[in-house]
């Protein structure tokens, strides 16, 4: 049953600049809904031949169907209020058929994917139809579980299996029922996303849209169905990460507890740990000196948002530790370019200027504060080397160079300001 399925499904597949499948006509009224999945565009407009499907979508918005003409139609999608159009294709709609245009990857490098949606075959009693589309920045190809709730991934194998960036699975008929959808890197046992179980019904069909939302490993995910009007909602990811840094003037290393137990042990000053998979939403972190276990120097309550990463920097004395809580952008930067970002974690030191290769990039960075990421040309494979100065804000007297600093093209780095004035000194840190 499968490979009928899988056959009816490649006849019609097309990706990117193809669609459709028949006679390209015109005039006949078809069907299309638009998913977006652009993470560094709060919004997008498209429009298919003369028709306006959609204004101002946000990111993880997604519509159901409506009519636009078939034939070959000019597809055009704008980002951010834009009068210049991220895509401007030429697509085919076949007539009276059901498509899915998801838009993704950052406004700097934005594809479509477009994707037929009628022509399925019902499955079976008792199944249901089931397809995967990974539009995942910066991901890789991922492996898809669909179990009963609290099925042990280790001892099971994927439902889809090595789905790669910018594509989609076949069609599945996996069985009908109370199922949890939880999602690895491609080959591993590590899960990227999970969410509560969800009721798939017999004889149904679905889809769902794997997508970046800022995480340099989580995904989130949007549910899709298949059916008369397009209907569908985003399911967010269970799952977030944290990374901690110790900047703190505090004698001993530190131990990070999160909702009073211990996931971070002796972070030593300067020391970064690696990100640490959490439940996503509110959370509380108390800090602790190595020297006293039990004695809380701070707590620090934040929102984990679903599918992200986030850096706590610790800063500060004992008596009075602060935490900086930044949230990080780690998707793939603009090819052949390094995405970096400051941080001014010195207590006593004041506003800096930052200079990358001896010019300005940042002005007046003020203590416990990031600046915005600045792209910097990088070679992909043996790095490009930079100077960073960090001066005195609205002074040329520096504080602190960092010559020689290489950062690689494809990644994102922080690059810290920490210690007292009198004793300066720089973390570069690679996040993704």
């Amino acid at each position: 049953m499968i490979s009928r399925y899988l056959a009816a499904f490649l006849s019609c597949l097309l990706v990117f600049a193809l669609a459709g499948c028949g006679k390209s006509g015109g005039g006949s009224s078809t069907q299309i809904r638009i998913v977006n999945t652009v993470p560094d565009a709060p919004a997008i407009s498209v429009i298919v031949g003369s028709t306006t499907v959609v204004n101002n979508l946000a990111f993880q918005g997604l519509t159901q169907y409506s009519g636009v003409d078939s034939g070959t139609q000019e597809f055009k999608v704008s980002a951010n209020g834009g009068t210049s159009n991220a895509i401007d294709t030429m697509l085919n709609l076949n007539s009276n058929a059901s498509y899915t245009y998801v838009v993704f990857n950052p406004v700097s490098s934005t594809q479509a994917l477009l994707v037929v949606d009628s022509g399925i075959a019902q499955s079976a009693s008792g199944t249901f139809s089931f397809r995967v589309i990974n539009v995942a920045s910066g991901i890789g190809p991922v492996d898809v579980y669909l179990t009963p709730p609290g099925t042990d991934i280790n001892s099971t194998s994927p439902t889809a299996s090595t789905v790669p960036v910018a594509s989609l699975s076949a069609i599945l008929t996996p069985n009908a029922g109370s199922l949890e959808l939880r999602i690895t890197s491609a080959g591993t046992k590590d899960v990227i996303f999970d969410t509560p179980a969800q009721n798939f019904v017999s004889q149904d069909a679905y889809q769902i849209v794997i997508y970046s939302v800022g995480s340099g490993r989580l995904v989130n995910v949007a549910f899709l169905n298949i059916d008369n009007a397009g209907t569908g909602q985003v399911e967010n990811n269970l799952l977030a990460e944290y990374k901690v840094l110790n900047a703190s003037q505090v004698a001993s290393p530190l131990n990070v507890l999160v909702d009073g137990t211990l996931q971070l042990s002796n972070v030593p000053y300067a020391g970064v740990s690696n990100y640490v998979v959490a439940n996503a939403g509110s959370r509380t972190f108390t800090v602790q000196a190595t020297a006293t276990p039990g004695a809380n120097l701070l707590t620090l309550v934040d929102n984990l948002a679903p599918a992200s990463d986030t850096s706590i920097v610790l800063n500060g004395p004992a008596g009075a530790l602060v935490g900086t809580v930044l949230n990080d952008n780690n998707l793939p930067p603009a090819a052949g370019r390094a995405r970096i970002r400051f941080v001014n974690s010195s207590p006593d030191l004041g506003p800096v200027d930052v200079y990358v290769n001896f010019s300005k990039q940042v002005s007046g960075l003020t203590t416990n504060a990031a600046s915005a990421y600045v792209e910097v040309t990088a070679d992909i494979n043996l790095g490009t080397a930079y100077e960073f100065d960090f001066n005195l804000a609205g002074t040329t007297t520096p504080v602190l160079k960092l010559p020689n600093t290489t950062v690689i093209g494809g990644h994102t780095y922080s690059i810290y300001l920490i210690g007292l004035a009198a004793g300066l000194q720089g973390v570069v840190v690679k996040d993704d």
